[in-house]
């Protein structure tokens, strides 16, 4: 799998309340093979929740929400969440990481998986 730092929401965020990313500038369904994936790198603790917004503009106004992801309570290290990013990907995204109170996870755009 590739990790491009341009398709990057969060990497090893340390968690200590609501985070949001940078805005990724995502330009549209251009590539139709892109993933999205959630990975624990340090034991959260909490049910996080993790929100993919899009929108034309650059401040997120008007999001469109792409993706809700609700992790397990507690979620272990090395736990990930992939799924494919869904249509009506607009020019920005970003992602929110909400109610997980510590921990580390990264969150990105990839298009190097293989479903089974």
């Amino acid at each position: 799998m590739i990790i491009d730092t341009l398709n990057t929401f969060h990497w090893k965020r340390t968690l200590s309340g609501n985070v949001s990313s940078d805005v990724v500038v995502t330009s549209g369904d251009a590539d139709p093979n892109l993933w999205l994936v959630v990975r624990v790198d340090k034991a959260l603790t909490g049910t996080a929740l993790v929100n993919v917004n899009t929108s034309d503009t650059e401040n997120i106004a008007n999001p469109v929400l792409l993706h809700s992801i609700t992790l397990p309570a507690n979620a272990p290290t090395g736990y990930e969440y992939k799924v494919r990013l869904a249509n009506g990907v607009k020019r920005f995204t970003r992602a929110d990481v909400n109610n997980a109170t510590a921990g580390t996870i990264s969150v990105f755009l990839t298009s190097g998986i293989t479903s089974k």
